[in-house]
């Protein structure tokens, strides 16, 4: 019983060391992608009750979810701004397949921090044939739990590249969002989402597909 209650012992010890070390790990990589890791919030998880909310598009015209999930479901998805290639990359496949998810019944939008001018400017050059939504006070960011702060570092490199988020942000501060992506089913609820630190991994289109066929 003594040899059996130490094995367990020792085997809860290294499953809270193996945890700690893991968190280590993973908090020096968040902070390699530029995230200040205690303002991370950790996005709204599949059950929950996605946030309402109203925006202007790239056209200065309003975009309402409410009104938006009475045609069908709808994909919000959060993208840094028009400078990140990652984001435009992944916002073109999009666009690429945007029939598909209309054809099931979606609405498809992409909602970033980023001037309206310059967000504006960026669909315009890239052609999208769906709505870009400012989020000029993080409102819908915070909705979704998706804003972190950017650390010095990360700013730092991006000036580099004449990017200063203090200037390119419409609120003029140093935040970005997780680029989640979140499917929301006509009852307002969370049904699927794609939440990644990691600017470079995204949902996928065909993930996007999948959840929406499943409801």
């Amino acid at each position: 019983m003594k040899l059996n209650l130490k094995l367990t012992l020792s085997f809860v010890v290294g499953l809270l060391m193996m945890g700690s070390l893991s968190f280590g790990q993973e908090k020096a990589i968040y902070e390699k992608y530029g995230v200040v890791v205690s303002s991370l919030q950790p996005g709204l998880e599949v059950g929950d009750d996605a946030f309402v909310f109203e925006g202007k598009n790239q056209d200065n015209k309003k975009f309402d979810l409410e009104k938006a999930l009475k045609k069908g479901p709808v994909v919000i998805n959060f993208f840094r701004g028009s400078w990140c290639p990652y984001c435009a990359k992944h916002l073109i496949n999009v666009n690429d397949s945007l029939s598909m998810i209309e054809k099931a019944g979606a609405t498809f939008i992409a909602v970033t921090p980023e001037t309206q001018e310059r967000f504006s400017a960026f669909a315009s050059k890239k052609g999208f044939n769906f709505d870009l939504v400012g989020d000029p006070k993080l409102d819908i960011m915070n909705g979704y739990q998706v804003t972190f702060d950017v650390n010095e570092g990360y700013q730092t490199m991006l000036k580099k590249y004449e990017n200063d988020l203090t200037k390119t942000n419409a609120i003029k501060k140093a935040t970005l969002p997780v680029p989640a992506t979140f499917v929301i089913g006509q009852d307002g609820k969370v049904i699927a989402r794609h939440y990644d630190p990691n600017y470079k991994d995204r949902m996928s289109v065909k993930d996007i597909l999948a959840a929406l066929e499943s409801i």
